[in-house]
């Protein structure tokens, strides 16, 4: 399974680990008949990255381990924080914002333009993801990936999302820092009210 800190759950209560295998179900199938994820993502090419994939390895690897996280809360500017930790947070709508994020299904092969470069200064492998310009009804518009260049261990996942609703728009911006950050940006504008932007983070205190 993929070791890289992604997510940290704690399966304190029953019904949430529902929520997880209900959500992730399609996805641990269909696996069945693929190879077991090593952590080694050298031959990733097209849409196939799973974010979906990497959530379930991480509940795998992580479930059960103690953290304290500091949460903060910033809209329109004004900021709130609070001290918590990995057995209290309600860990299923992060999961869910990311997941849905997902452009693994076929379904999304040659809409995405992808690209492949390092950087020497800090010895890092990234994986782009860019929907085509020609493709403006899709979700997910971005997805940055970076890998350590040398043991392919994800360092960080960076994506952007864009979505139309009734009387509006909003942009949603995730970041993922293993086992430091977690930050949520969502920015709503509607036709008729006012602008709300938020951004929710976790810091993990270790």
């Amino acid at each position: 399974m993929v070791n890289d800190n992604f997510l940290i759950f704690t399966p304190v209560k029953k019904i949430f680990g529902w929520f997880l295998i209900i959500i992730l179900l399609p996805v641990f199938v269909g696996s069945c008949k693929k190879k077991e994820a090593t952590g080694d993502y050298s031959d990733v090419k097209g849409t196939y990255f799973s974010i979906k994939q990497f959530e379930l390895d991480q509940w795998n690897t992580w479930s059960g381990e103690p953290f304290l996280i500091t949460k903060t809360v910033t809209i329109n500017k004004k900021t709130d924080s609070s001290l918590t930790n990995s057995d209290t947070i309600n860990w299923a709508p992060i999961f869910k914002t990311f997941a849905e994020s997902d452009i693994s299904d076929r379904k999304f092969l040659g809409k995405y333009n992808y690209n492949e470069f390092g950087d020497p200064k800090d010895n890092t492998l990234n994986l782009f993801y860019q929907a085509k310009e020609d493709e403006d009804e899709l979700f997910t518009r971005k997805l940055l990936i970076t890998a350590d260049r040398d043991t392919r261990k994800i360092t960080g996942i960076y994506i952007e999302t864009f979505k139309k609703y009734f009387g509006g728009e909003r942009t949603e911006k995730l970041y993922y820092n293993p086992m430091k950050t977690i930050q949520i940006q969502t920015d709503d504008k509607p036709l008729l009210g006012s602008k709300k932007f938020t951004v929710t983070e976790w810091t993990f205190n270790r």
